[in-house]
This record gives structure tokens, C-alpha cells and sequence, in this order.
């Protein structure tokens, strides 16, 4: 049996579906069911119970399914080990992370990188958290940069940077009178200058009768917006959702109306006119940015080297990175 033959059992058993599992092997469903038929008959086990629902493991079909597994997994940490060392002259480096963190936090560290190692191959994969959760445990992504929403049980997770999340108001808006002398510019956020210490938070019930700029359910803010609104036991109303946190920013900037913006955005934005920003006193409004690496997994080479640059880059913190 070879790997591929193996990602054909791992896939169905992950998907419950022949034509879903089909699909993402990018074989006809017949295929596969010809396939895992006649690895039952060669192995004298039923490996897949199949009736009207989502297919199941049998009992002898979970220890199929675990020994495959661990074969995968072993044969995936050869493959590091073996391109450790060849010093990093070939390879193939895969990461998972949000459109946002691509575009404003990784440009600089990728350039870095692919000119330190131009032997190796980067990709870089963007989706909801989500998917990368399920790409990251599926192997299909190394490590994944994200919102600290990781299963401790099945990944193992370090702090890269806090992010902090401020209510971004445009300079003519009434709510400023409301909110006092308690704004901050870019620079007081940036350099935590006296005023960044002495201002007090602002709290979200003094938007009550504010239409707000929120962000759809798809971006990779959504959940954090949410908690933080949830903890406020605020229910905002909206004059309109948007797809990406930029846009939010932009609306704002251009006096449409309000929003929740990372401290992320102001600092690696690019923007040459800024908003002002009040501080949010939740506890959601304070997220950690993580490094997340699925448990068992071998930290390529060419992982800690990647984090080294980036480490330099943030100027954050020591590393424990397993060994």
C-alpha cells in the first residue's frame, strides 16, 4: 500500500461520505468504492459500516483507520527529518493563516525567508479558522497563524503577539463629545505614550443608538467581534456588514459610521490617515495571536526557522517550540 492508497482510507474515514471523499481525491466515487472493497476482502475485515446515513468505522476499521495514521505520520516526519538534513536547500514549507494576517503581518518575513532559502518552497494558505483547524490536523498545512481559538487536546499552541481591538470613531462624529477627552491617535497606540495610559475605556452601551460597521460571518474577525459584543451584552445595529476588516476601517474613515478595529491594522495598515480610537475594557477585546502546530507532529526545520524571522520581525517573546 502507498501513501496515496492510505489518504484514500484516512479521506473517507474523515468525511463520512463516498462522494464527498471522492471529490477531494479527485476520483470518480466508483473508484473509491471498488478500492476500499477490495482492501476489505484482501484484509478479511469490513472496514466501513454503510447504510443510508453518513458511513462509520467498524471496531476493526478504527484500528485500521489509527494504524494508518500513525504510518502517515511517521513517514511525513522521514520526510522532514530527511530534508533537515539537506540544510534547508530543498523542501517544501506550507502555512495556514487569514487573508488579513498575509496581506499586513507575514510580507516582510516571506521576504526574508525566500531570500535566506530559495531552495525551499512556501505556500501560503489562507481560509477561516475552521478549515485551517481541519487542514492543519488533516496535514495539509505545517502551522497555522491565528486567533487562539485551537483545541489544546490537538494542537499545540504559542504565543506570537496580543492583539488589542479599540472602537474606531471618525473625528466628526457625535459620539466623540460622548465618549470625552479619552481618544487616541495611531501614535499613542503605537509608542504608549502618557495619554495611551491615562485614557479611560469606552464602554459599547454608548453606542446604542449608533448604526455600526460589523463584518460578515466569514471574515476572520467575526468571532472576536462577537465575544467581545456577547461579553458587552450589547446587540449592535448595523448600517451595513462588510467582508474584510479593511473595508470596515475605510467606511470609517470616510465619516460613515463606527467600528471595532485591531490594534494590528493600525500598526501594519499602511494608512496614512487614521481615526479616533478609544480603548474597549473586555476581556475579548484582548486576543492572542498563536502559533499552532498539530500535537505529534515533527517542527520542521524550516518551521523554526520561519518563526525565528518572524520572531525578530514582532520582537515578542521566547519560543517553546517542541523539539
Amino acid at each position: 500500500m502507498n501513501m496515496q492508497h492510505i489518504e484514500y482510507i484516512l479521506t473517507l474515514a474523515r468525511e463520512k461520505n463516498f462522494s464527498k471523499a471522492a471529490e477531494q481525491l479527485f476520483m470518480t466515487q466508483s473508484a473509491l468504492s471498488q478500492y476500499v472493497r477490495k482492501k476489505e476482502q484482501q484484509l478479511r475485515i469490513t472496514i466501513f459500516n454503510r447504510g443510508n446515513g453518513p458511513i462509520t468505522l467498524t471496531p476493526e476499521g478504527e484500528l485500521y483507520v489509527k494504524a494508518l495514521q500513525k504510518v502517515k505520520q511517521d513517514y511525513v516526519n522521514f520526510q522532514r527529518q530527511l530534508t533537515d538534513l539537506t540544510e534547508l536547500r530543498t523542501g517544501k514549507l506550507v502555512i495556514g493563516t487569514s487573508s488579513f494576517r498575509a496581506t499586513h503581518l507575514l510580507p516582510k518575513v516571506i521576504k526574508e525567508f525566500i531570500s535566506t532559502y530559495p531552495g525551499v518552497e512556501l505556500e501560503i494558505m489562507t481560509d477561516n479558522v475552521n478549515r485551517l483547524k481541519a487542514s492543519l490536523e488533516s496535514g495539509k498545512i505545517d502551522f497555522c497563524i491565528e486567533n487562539d481559538y485551537f483545541e489544546k487536546n490537538l494542537f499545540h499552541c504559542e504565543t506570537l503577539f496580543t492583539e488589542a481591538h479599540y472602537l474606531a470613531v471618525p473625528e466628526e462624529h457625535p459620539l466623540n463629545d460622548a465618549l470625552g477627552s479619552n481618544a487616541l491617535t495611531a501614535e499613542d497606540i503605537g509608542n504608549e505614550t502618557p495619554a495611551f495610559f491615562q485614557a479611560a475605556p469606552a464602554s459599547l452601551d454608548q453606542c446604542e443608538h449608533i448604526h455600526m460597521i460589523g463584518v460578515k460571518p466569514g471574515n476572520s474577525f467575526y468571532k472576536c467581534h462577537s465575544d467581545i459584543l456577547r461579553e458587552a451584552s450589547f446587540t449592535p445595529k448595523y448600517i451595513s456588514t462588510v467582508d474584510n476588516i479593511e473595508t470596515a476601517f475605510r467606511w470609517a474613515d470616510e465619516g460613515i459610521s463606527v467600528a471595532i478595529i485591531p490594534d494590528s491594522l493600525i500598526f501594519h495598515g499602511g494608512f496614512k490617515s487614521h481615526l479616533n480610537y478609544y480603548k474597549l475594557d473586555y476581556i475579548h477585546a484582548t486576543q492572542n495571536i498563536v502559533f499552532a502546530i498539530r500535537i505529534g507532529r515533527d517542527v520542521s526545520a524550516a518551521t523554526k526557522k520561519f518563526l525565528e524571522m518572524l520572531r525578530k520581525l514582532i520582537g515578542y517573546g521566547t519560543w517553546n517550540i517542541p523539539n
